[in-house]
């Protein structure tokens, strides 16, 4: 509606501490009470006319003594506002595997949907373990480099699908879409030599056409 001033930003940081204040009392109501719910964030206008407290909660709750207990408390207009788990863990921040601060907290400020097959595309392990983030579901960070490995896979042969290389025929073993390079087991030659594996670029392979069934 209009730029903040100076006088704005000041009040907005002084809201902030409030903020907290006000998470902690619901979350000691909510317990009082008795209520399985997980409050993340506590947003107060700036006007101070309003608190939004963002809850997720498992299923459905009667929440009218809630909303009573908080009101006698706090003497201002409370909202109560269910979220999924991915926004209640923007609300909540904390740091990723990666060693930074989840992106949904930092910058990110739309979730898109996120499958397994863009970790399996990516090749990587299909754990829930390693694949899921602080609210549960799938790695945002999963779709960041999907279409990339999309393309790079297009251009790899299957694995299995037997290669002429410069050093000889051989079966892949396995691809590596970032560096255009596939793993070969190279056929060995005779009795006397030894299994070998090379990695090869994509551009210096000719793939084989599969042999054809023999007819009866």
């Amino acid at each position: 509606m209009r730029a903040a001033t100076e006088d704005d930003l000041a009040q907005r940081e002084s809201l902030k501490v409030r903020e907290a204040e006000v998470l902690g009392l619901a979350r000691a109501k909510a317990r009082i009470l008795g209520l399985q719910i997980k409050f993340s964030a506590a947003h107060i206008a700036l006007d101070e006319r309003k608190i939004v407290l963002e809850f997720n909660a498992a299923e459905r709750l009667e929440l009218r003594d809630l909303y009573r207990s908080l009101g006698d408390a706090l003497h201002i207009r409370i909202e109560l506002r269910a979220v999924g788990p991915r926004d209640a863990a923007k609300g909540i921040g904390g740091v990723g595997r990666c060693g930074l601060e989840i992106c949904c907290t930092s910058w990110l400020d739309k979730f898109e949907s996120v499958s397994v097959r863009m970790a399996k595309e990516q090749a990587l392990p299909i754990s829930a373990e390693g694949l899921a983030g602080q609210c549960g579901r799938l790695k945002c960070c999963l779709r960041f480099e999907y279409e990339q490995y999309r393309a790079a896979n297009k251009l790899l042969p299957r694995q299995g699908e037997r290669v002429r290389t410069p050093e000889g025929t051989g079966r892949v073993i396995v691809g590596h879409p970032l560096r255009e390079t596939v793993s070969v087991a190279l056929d060995r030659r005779n009795d006397d030599d030894y299994a070998r594996t090379v990695e090869v670029p994509i551009a210096e392979i000719e793939q084989l056409p599969k042999p054809q069934p023999q007819q009866r």
